[in-house]
């Protein structure tokens, strides 16, 4: 794609730019002559309360192209893209390992852990017979990775035993 700047930028491109604007629905980026656009998904694989917190204007990035706005003249940009997927790189050192996490939320059908490398997963109440009531937010808790799904982006435990 060629932009007025006379930049070209094509899908898989790394570039850098300058944040210039920070709103609740995105973050605007001045790559020199044509606007890179950040939705708040491509940001952070980690989650995080609001955009601010992480961007801010006059934050220099660099993003990887993964798509064009032609109606807006914008740049679609990501930023976790340059990162290594947490999910991935958690399942190829944690798969079948036992592991402390801590418990995050109680819900109906079990338990969500956080987990070391900033991802967490859940431990179905199926898998706690006889210990369900045991836990509360805030508990340390043994689990292993059960199943990881990549495309979900899901982790499933079950109960794990100290090594």
């Amino acid at each position: 794609m060629v932009w007025p700047a006379g930049q070209r930028f094509k899908k898989g491109d790394v570039c850098k730019g300058v944040v210039s604007d920070v709103f609740d629905f995105g973050v605007f980026v001045d790559l020199g002559g044509c606007v890179g656009f950040v939705n708040p998904s491509e940001i952070a694989w980690r989650g995080y309360p609001e955009i601010a917190e992480v961007m801010y204007e006059g934050r220099e990035v660099n993003s990887l192209v993964i798509g064009h706005a032609p109606a807006r003249e914008h740049v679609l940009l990501s930023i976790k893209g340059l990162e290594e997927d947490p999910i991935k790189k958690f399942s190829r050192e944690k798969f079948g390992v036992p592991v402390m996490g801590s418990v995050a939320m109680v819900v109906a059908g079990g338990l969500h852990v956080s987990l070391p490398g900033g991802v967490s997963g859940l431990l179905p109440e199926s898998a706690m017979i006889g210990v369900a009531d045991k836990y509360r937010v805030g508990d340390e808790i043994c689990v292993e990775v059960a199943r990881i799904n990549l495309y979900d982006r899901q982790i499933e435990l079950s109960l794990g035993t100290r090594t």
